[in-house]
């Protein structure tokens, strides 16, 4: 983990907010690697469905995916661009998104325009999942 890293997690850890750019792909096309900035904070109690945890996988790697479900000891999460579940144990998560900055606008995972891209994003899951899989077939041909 580099110093970077590490001074993140003990920023959450500690109590304070911290303001970082995304990396990745696997929330596209919301997030985009170096162009949209997340205001992350210490999680407070239990995460809810279509929250975005920041959690550390044990390899050190930071992953910011939503939540499609959860049970008392682990959370569900898919990245808005991939198909599959990671089942993720609570005691990962180190934040959760609670802002969003995105082509110079700012706005809260609160917003109602952002809970409707969540609900129509999460409605046509079925469709992405078949198109994901029809792209996969087309390309081993």
């Amino acid at each position: 983990m580099s110093e970077t890293d590490s001074a993140l997690a003990r920023e959450l850890l500690a109590g304070r907010p911290v303001l970082a750019f995304t990396k990745g792909d696997s929330m596209r096309p919301l997030l985009e690697t170096g162009k949209t900035r997340v205001l992350i904070v210490r999680v407070e109690g239990e995460l809810s469905r279509n929250d975005l945890p920041l959690y550390r996988r044990p390899s050190g790697q930071y992953v910011m995916h939503r939540i499609i479900r959860s049970d008392q000891t682990h959370y569900y999460t898919r990245g808005d661009n991939r198909c599959g579940l990671e089942k993720v144990p609570k005691d990962w998560v180190l934040g959760v998104v609670r802002e969003i900055t995105r082509k110079n606008r700012t706005f809260s995972v609160k917003d109602r325009r952002y809970r409707q891209y969540v609900a129509l994003w999460n409605m046509i899951y079925p469709l992405r999942w078949g198109l994901y899989k029809l792209r996969s077939v087309w390309n081993r041909l």
